[in-house]
């Protein structure tokens, strides 16, 4: 096996399209390249905490086919949507709780939303960590960590590049799962249904907002890649995979190894040392 380059992983946030990162590290496993730092953003933070761990890609898999989506749900109206004490006992036994105890270091982000500056957790409680960079607008409400209120790392910095190579990455690979889907509804084109009962997306506020959130996330995260500049991007397809679209697992990643087997050229270029 040749020698490769230290590099570090920027897991974007999306949702179930988070799990389209399970296919790319299949394809770098396959490969020979094990990431030396590895840093996500809201579901990216979950998968890099469980990489970080030290899971190959096939055991990650196993372990998330394993659990329904509907465990980490609170259908209480007057409580949070996320479970997390739920989400918490599903993770711990694949993670170590203090991020100093991660065997590939580990870096996740997060929003202030009182100061409206980015927050990186690089040590202390994994599982705070990940609530706050999870805690998705007006999904999942943000927590206080100190004076700070925090929610989705998204909301600033959804893939987190200039972390990767503040943990010390000589290469950082980024993973885009947040491709913006055109919207395929028009005024002109509702059928009957949705002109007598309003159920289109411009009379559907919930899902607005979230549109909303989202388009402002990629378009914030375009700017951020342009600063930051990852040595590569990887964008799966994911078309017809939604934020809440965790039954698509396998479609995910899928769509993950596919788009780290289009760029494998690019990967060994920027990887493999040159003997000698």
């Amino acid at each position: 096996m040749p020698d490769f380059k230290r590099f570090g992983m920027a897991l974007g946030g999306g949702g179930a399209r988070g799990y389209a990162h399970i296919g790319v590290m299949r394809v770098l496993e396959r490969e020979g390249f094990r990431p030396s730092t590895i840093a996500g953003t809201s579901m990216g933070s979950i998968m890099a905490a469980i990489f970080a761990a030290g899971h190959p890609a096939d055991e990650v898999e196993r372990i998330l086919s394993q659990v329904s989506f509907w465990r980490f749900l609170d259908l209480n109206p007057l409580s949070d949507m996320l479970n997390f004490s739920e989400l918490v006992r599903f993770l711990e036994p694949h993670v170590p709780r203090k991020m100093e105890d991660f065997p590939i270091p580990l870096g996740i982000t997060a929003t202030d939303l009182i100061t409206g500056t980015e927050v990186y957790f690089r040590q202390g409680d994994v599982f705070q960590a990940i609530r706050a960079s999870i805690a998705y607008p007006g999904v999942i409400n943000p927590i206080w960590v100190g004076e700070q209120l925090l929610a989705d790392g998204g909301i600033l910095n959804q893939i987190p590049v200039d972390l990767v190579r503040f943990l010390g990455a000589e290469r950082v690979i980024a993973v885009d799962v947040t491709p913006l889907e055109v919207l395929r509804e028009h005024p002109q084109k509702k059928t009957w249904w949705q002109q007598i009962f309003r159920r289109g997306i411009d009379a559907n506020p919930i899902q607005n907002v979230y549109r909303s959130v989202e388009i402002m996330q990629i378009r914030l995260a375009e700017v951020k890649l342009a600063v930051s500049r990852p040595d590569l991007v990887l964008r799966p397809r994911l078309e017809g995979i939604g934020l809440f679209s965790f039954q698509q697992l396998e479609q995910a990643i899928q769509d993950g190894e596919a788009a780290a087997e289009g760029k494998l050229e690019e990967i060994r270029e920027l990887l493999v040392m040159e003997s000698g």
